[in-house]
């Protein structure tokens, strides 16, 4: 999935002012019901030459309505 600034959080309350393609691993709830905690890797673990092990590399919250948008087909 792609998110874009504004989109997802590093932490609450701290906004992401950058774009990124995340390979989704797993999906939770937060404490606030406009946000989802998502684990996942960034594109780059796929390359040939990374040698990505860890279950996930990012955690970061992400707008449900930018999930909801992106499971339905409404994003690339």
């Amino acid at each position: 999935m792609s998110v874009r600034p504004g989109e997802w959080q590093a932490s609450p309350g701290i906004t992401g002012h950058t774009h990124h393609d995340i390979r989704v691993v797993h999906v939770h709830a937060s404490h606030d019901p406009e946000w989802a905690w998502v684990y996942g890797h960034g594109l780059e673990c796929s390359w040939p030459s990374a040698d990505c092990t860890a279950p996930w590399c990012w955690e970061l919250l992400i707008a449900v309505d930018v999930l909801t948008a992106t499971a339905a087909g409404d994003r690339p």
